[in-house]
């Protein structure tokens, strides 16, 4: 996990001493991207209900992206930026037709004045949020895995990674849609 571990264990610490520590330190860690993850669905809802039609989509990246780097940052991965942008779009083309779906549909009401503003606002912010929360959630279980590891650091943004982001994101927006 860490060099810190490493010299425990060559000082002659417990094995079951070290993975308890490293139990503890990867539940501070989800603890903090939880509320990481927590704080982005508000600000992506709030962005997606932006009475604006088709406004918010280059945003909602931009924050989902910011997201991604700060789980990364909680979990000291070390990434670039493309990485997650990459990241983020191969997840989100895992929701499809569902996502492209509803954002249609809540931009369309945005072009109606008034109550189609506030309706498509409402869908929208809905919908940002949910994704926000299904990507943050995903991304935060392959961070984990790279902790745990099961996966390097390198292989984040391989096919390896990319696919199992896909798949976690795919699991957590059928548990919160």
């Amino acid at each position: 996990m860490s060099n810190e571990y490493e010299n425990l264990k060559n000082e002659g610490v417990d094995d079951d001493f070290i993975d308890e520590l490293k139990y503890l330190e990867i539940k501070k860690m989800l603890e903090k991207a939880d509320n990481a993850v927590a704080a982005a669905v508000a600000a992506t809802a709030a962005t997606g209900a932006v009475p604006i039609p088709f406004a918010d989509a280059p945003l909602l990246i931009g924050e989902q992206v910011a997201l991604m780097a700060t789980i990364a940052g909680i979990f000291k991965i070390d990434v670039k930026k493309d990485g997650l942008k990459t990241l983020a779009i191969a997840a989100l083309g895992v929701g499809g037709t569902t996502v492209i779906g509803k954002t249609i549909v809540s931009n369309v009401f945005k072009f109606v004045p008034g109550i189609g503003s506030v309706v498509g606002g409402m869908i929208s912010g809905g919908t940002a949020g949910v994704i926000t929360l299904a990507m943050g959630k995903a991304f935060i279980e392959v961070c984990k895995q790279i902790k745990m590891g099961k996966l390097n650091d390198s292989e984040l943004t391989s096919s390896k990674g990319v696919n199992m982001l896909k798949s976690e994101f795919k699991k957590q927006f059928k548990k919160n849609k």
